[in-house]
């Protein structure tokens, strides 16, 4: 025997050799063997009355769904079924799935084998929520569908500004300016030195090497000072610092942080611009950090062009500043 003979292809074999095994040993005790069908035209003799009522079983179901027929079941005493009956009959083709399912639930129903839970599942054929390891209640999210993660006020105030942007369709940079008022005030306030050594030092880190006047020098009478406020909190200053010809020097100009991307240094500088145009001056000239892109791009777009150095900074190196310029009048 072939230890790696397949298994259907060894009970195949195991079969064919018990049926010769069967038919040799009827042979040697003179049993007749099974009669063959015949295959000419003698009449063939009538089935035993045994034989008849056999036909009445799975074959006969069989032959009659074959034949297209609906199987008679009005015999079965449905509520008699239970392990030890043979269901073949109810698995013939033609058989209704109705009457097939009907068997198979007595078949499920009647022994405790297929129907007992396994006593090693945690949710012993509960498929509801309550069947999860975390009791009910315990688990909460701060997720909620249509808003993500964000608090109440968070989503009220980005629906507001959302809202905003849709009516206005307008680009950050463009976008409605914040309530904020820009009026000429003093440089010498606490509020408005800590803005300035906040630009300076946050300028420094960017290695941008900016400067600006210290508040005294902001305090001279040729200077033009403006303050952006926003309610009571200073988020803006500007200075124009009037020369002796009719050009002014922009300095100053600062806006913080929490109130960038609005617009608020274009403000700004249309200010100092006004106030330019109303001392008579033609040119404004500045100096800006080499390095400081955003601040660069607002002077590009407001029609500042770059030029060499000029007055205190004729001795500076290009390479440390940018040098601006716009012709007002």
């Amino acid at each position: 025997m072939d230890e790696n003979e397949p298994f259907l292809k060894r009970w195949s074999r195991r079969k064919r050799e018990a049926k010769g095994a069967e038919e040799a040993r009827k042979s040697t005790e003179g049993e007749p063997a099974a009669a063959e069908p015949s295959t000419r035209g003698e009449a063939a003799e009538p089935p035993e009355e045994g034989a008849e009522r056999a036909s009445t079983g799975a074959g006969a179901q069989g032959a009659a769904g074959a034949r297209g027929e609906e199987p008679d079941f009005s015999d079965v005493d449905f509520e008699a079924l239970d392990f030890q009956s043979d269901y073949s009959r109810f698995l013939a083709p033609g058989v209704p799935e109705a009457i097939r399912n009907k068997a198979l639930r007595q078949l499920w129903n009647s022994n405790p084998i297929f129907t007992a839970a396994d006593p090693f599942q945690d949710y012993q054929g509960d498929f509801t929520d309550a069947a999860v390891a975390v009791p009910t209640g315990a688990l909460k999210t701060a997720y909620r569908i249509g808003r993500g993660f964000m608090s109440e006020e968070e989503l009220a105030l980005w629906e507001e500004l959302g809202k905003e942007r849709e009516s206005t369709n307008l680009t950050p940079e463009d976008a409605p300016s914040p309530p904020v008022r820009v009026e000429a005030e003093s440089p010498a306030q606490p509020e408005v030195d800590a803005l300035l050594s906040r630009s300076l030092a946050e300028q420094a880190d960017q290695a941008a090497t900016s400067r600006f006047p210290d508040v005294a020098a902001l305090s001279a009478a040729n200077v033009r000072f403006f303050v952006a406020r926003c309610g009571e909190a200073i988020v803006g200053c500007g200075g124009l610092i009037l020369g002796d010809a009719d050009s002014a020097e922009i300095t100053a100009l600062v806006v913080a942080p929490q109130a960038r991307g609005a617009g608020l240094g274009k403000e700004l500088l249309a200010k100092l611009e006004e106030a330019g145009r109303s001392e008579g001056v033609r040119v404004l000239r500045l100096r800006t950090g080499a390095r400081q892109s955003e601040a660069l791009a607002l002077f590009s777009r407001q029609g500042y062009c770059e030029r060499g150095p000029f007055g205190s900074y004729e001795n500076e190196e290009e390479e440390l500043g940018t040098f601006l310029e716009k012709w007002i009048g």
